[in-house]
């Protein structure tokens, strides 16, 4: 550890980000004791002292369907998601430096990885064309789902650290690499 970070009593100085994560606690901290506070309030003959926020969970059959928090907005949800379907860059993510640097190798990733070989980068195979009033480019492989684009909503803001495609569909459906969390279907 480097010396200017400690106190004459060899303790570890506060820096700028060890601040601001107990400035966090300290504030979720406040803001749990207001919850639990009102709750209290409430009825404080009867107050069981169980969060407010953490639904009750049944050890007999803990997946069982919980009420939420709040009233739920949505009434459906179709979420398509295809491991092994066609590739979002032949389909709707449309990206011009494809185009532009077709038949290069990729800048930055070493030629030989643990994969093996690095491969050029390649053009789609199929033309986009801007779709519907909203303008979205998607490529002539889907020209009848073209023609709906203004109905869809399309997400691709989404990204991850993992080139493993497992563990990459994974957190692009639950936020966590690893399995066992609930997806982004259930929670909507």
């Amino acid at each position: 550890m480097n010396p200017e970070n400690l106190s004459p009593f060899g303790h570890k100085l506060l820096d700028r980000r060890g601040f601001m994560r107990n400035t966090a606690f300290s504030l979720g901290g406040l803001g749990l004791a207001q919850l639990l506070g009102a709750e209290a309030e409430d009825d404080p003959l009867n107050f069981t002292g169980k969060s407010p926020i953490r639904p009750e969970i049944d050890p007999d059959n803990p997946y069982v369907r919980r009420p939420s928090h709040f009233e739920a907005q949505a009434k459906k949800v179709l979420v398509i998601y295809c491991p092994g379907a066609v590739s979002h860059v032949d389909t709707f993510d449309y990206k011009p430096d494809l185009y532009k640097f077709h038949g290069q190798k990729p800048p930055g990733i070493p030629a030989v990885t643990f994969e093996g070989p690095t491969g050029n980068i390649a053009k789609p195979f199929w033309d986009f064309k801007p779709r519907g009033e909203c303008g979205k480019m998607i490529s002539d492989l889907l020209p009848n789902l073209g023609s709906h684009a203004d109905e869809f909503c399309f997400i691709h803001s989404l990204h991850t650290q993992t080139s493993a495609h497992p563990q990459g569909e994974n957190f692009m459906n639950t936020g966590f690499t690893m399995e066992g969390f609930p997806s982004f279907g259930a929670w909507v």
